[in-house]
């Protein structure tokens, strides 16, 4: 009975904890969607030079900081973008941003690949009854991005790629299968990280190394440069990316 009891109090307070995450994680859209609206109105108003950072809710450090200008893109993963149909429609909006609003004059910085790390290669892993590799996994989920990064490069427009932040420890915020233990998430965006930067080197593609300044010894966010949830990094990590788009400290 007492077992019983204690059991069902447990699984009272996982979803307590999702739901508060689930809320947390609903608040952060909102925000974000209401300065993603006033990125496009200042990108439009623009006659300078400007940064487009394009990308998942990594983008949200940039928000509020010139010369950049945030387009995100819901939680896109980089296997998908270049998908024309995806739950987040991110290739649409990929396309829109670049057709209608980037000139040879700008930046572009692309921000994807934490979700996938995070959600999706670990999932692929175990629901493919490990018949592949994790490093089967993410070589593919590069090799996808990388076809929609070559893409914009031959558009002939000053493209950097970012890295992604080093494994977090926060929850399955989202109740999703298969979700990984921090002690793999650490591991899954290091190898990625590895994949994407010699994608970038093959093809010359410029490749911002913010993850090797910001891990630990322990492979996860050093507290200095850490959000609140323990995944994304804060502002204090900006300096990092502007020094490798050749800005300068901001």
């Amino acid at each position: 009975m007492a077992r019983k009891a204690l059991e069902e109090e447990q699984t009272e307070g996982s979803l307590a904890r999702i739901v508060r995450g689930r809320l947390s994680l609903l608040k952060r859209q909102v925000s974000l969607r209401v300065l993603y609206a006033r990125s496009l109105l200042r990108s439009k108003l623009s006659h300078k030079p400007v940064v487009y950072v394009i990308g998942d809710s990594h983008t949200g450090i940039f928000l509020k900081r010139k010369p950049f200008v945030v387009f995100w893109l819901g939680p896109a993963t980089a296997h998908n973008l270049g998908m024309r149909r995806s739950t987040t429609n991110s290739n649409k909006k990929l396309r829109a941003v670049l057709d209608s609003l980037v000139t040879p004059r700008d930046k572009v910085l692309m921000v994807f690949g934490e979700v996938d790390c995070r959600i999706h290669i670990y999932n692929q892993y175990v629901t493919n009854r490990e018949r592949l590799s994790i490093e089967d996994v993410i070589g593919v989920t590069v090799e996808k991005y990388g076809e929609v990064l070559r893409e914009i490069e031959g558009r002939g427009l000053d493209l950097y790629v970012a890295s992604v932040p080093p494994g977090g420890k926060e929850g399955n915020v989202f109740g999703v299968p298969n979700y990984p233990p921090p002690d793999m998430r650490r591991v899954i965006n290091r190898i990625f990280n590895e994949e994407l930067a010699a994608f970038c080197r093959l093809y010359g593609l410029k490749f911002i190394d913010v993850y090797s300044t910001v891990v630990d010894a322990d492979g996860f966010i050093k507290p200095e440069y850490s959000y609140a949830d323990g995944t994304h990094l804060n502002t204090a990590a900006v300096r990092f990316f502007e020094e490798g788009l050749g800005l300068g400290a901001g």
